[in-house]
């Protein structure tokens, strides 16, 4: 066994001591549960496969299909991996950033500290490079459109075949967060830099023509998510989850959080009808997106900057904590809180349901996929 991979065994199978972490609900649980599902420290997670980066680098946040899984590392150089784990290929950009790529089914799209650029699915080689002179985050796709959010504070559509910009969109304040999409419009968080106004903002993504507009709460919003029912899920400065209609940014509900948003931490859909929330205090909880019922939570004493949850097979979640730590939870397994020896970029849940997590700040970083978690 190598160094790497008996450091990051570490993170899959040992369980932390002495933290708390308190499940609560018994709640309806979402359609994709298993009833009954346990977990345990002793048998859960086996490793897959490991690829470690060079020393001292770092990696970005993973991201996955069922085919493979893309990622960043050194701020210079983008990956693709098989299911195995196996290198497809590697290629150098200086200024890469440290979020999610995102996969389509010919192109790997990377942000830029001063733009997006797509590379080959098939072969790495460099389709073309968009310089936005503002440092973008983790695109979605519409259409024959990438369509960006920037720190700097605009909306970008560029074009999927030629990076040329088909439409920029402003905002009135920074974007440090992903935008979310149904496939349509666009929807994205934004709050100005003396933290004084925040607002959410839909757009029509072929376009960006306005939609709608809506202030929230600033003092730590959170990235948004968009759920199958039309719903457009956030966390506010409030300390409240909103839902608001993705048709017209219409209120629908506001459940009340122990914590405020982050802008790299949104929420992510679990089946048809529920929202799995994140706070920035660690915590999750798992919301009816119909009516914001809350049908399970669990807390923890962490923090939560970068990196959202993930959804697994049988409705088991994946959430990493600032610390290095990583919550294993879901109303259908038993809560574990397990440590990283460093701390976690991101994870995603990759190929054949394995459980894909990237670390960063130590001598030794890598990319691990383990199953059964």
């Amino acid at each position: 066994m190598t160094r790497i991979t008996a450091l990051l065994l570490a993170l899959l199978t040992a369980v932390l001591t002495g933290c708390r972490a308190t499940p609560t609900g018994p709640g309806p649980m979402p359609p994709a549960a298993s009833p009954g599902a346990t977990s345990s420290g002793q048998d859960s997670a086996p490793i897959a496969w490991d690829w470690p980066v060079p020393s001292p680098a770092s990696t970005g946040m993973p991201a996955a299909d069922e085919r493979e899984v893309a990622f960043t590392w050194g701020h210079e150089h983008l990956v693709l991996l098989d299911a195995e784990g196996k290198a497809r290929w590697q290629v150098a950009r200086l200024g890469l950033r440290d979020v999610a790529p995102r996969l389509t089914p010919d192109l790997v799209l990377a942000a830029t500290d001063g733009g997006m650029a797509a590379f080959r699915r098939v072969d790495g080689s460099k389709v073309w490079d968009t310089a936005l002179a503002e440092r973008a985050n983790t695109p979605v796709v519409v259409g024959r459109l990438a369509v960006t959010s920037t720190w700097q504070g605009h909306l970008v559509g560029l074009g999927l075949a030629d990076g040329r910009v088909a439409w920029k969109a402003p905002l009135p304040g920074g974007s440090v967060g992903p935008p979310a999409s149904d496939g349509v419009a666009v929807v994205v968080t934004w709050q100005r830099g003396d933290g004084r106004a925040a607002g959410a903002l839909a757009v029509e993504g072929a376009t960006g023509r306005a939609r709608w507009a809506v202030a929230i709460e600033p003092g730590g919003v959170g990235g948004p998510a968009v759920t199958p029912d039309g719903a457009v899920v956030f966390v506010a400065g409030d300390l409240g989850a909103h839902a608001l209609g993705l048709a017209d940014g219409r209120q629908r509900w506001r459940t009340q959080l122990r914590g405020a948003g982050s802008p790299e931490v949104p929420p992510v859909a679990v089946g048809a009808d529920a929202v799995l929330v994140a706070h920035r205090l660690g915590g999750l909880d798992l919301l009816d997106t119909a009516t914001g019922e809350r049908r399970w939570q669990v807390a923890t004493d962490g923090i939560a900057v970068r990196g959202g949850p993930v959804v697994g097979p049988g409705g088991r979640f994946a959430f990493p904590l600032d610390d290095g730590r990583l919550v294993l939870a879901g109303p259908a397994r038993a809560t574990e809180m397990l440590q990283a020896p460093n701390r976690i970029s991101g994870v995603v849940a990759g190929p054949g349901g394995l459980l894909i997590a990237s670390t960063r700040g130590a001598n030794v970083n890598s990319v691990q996929a383990t199953e059964h978690w």
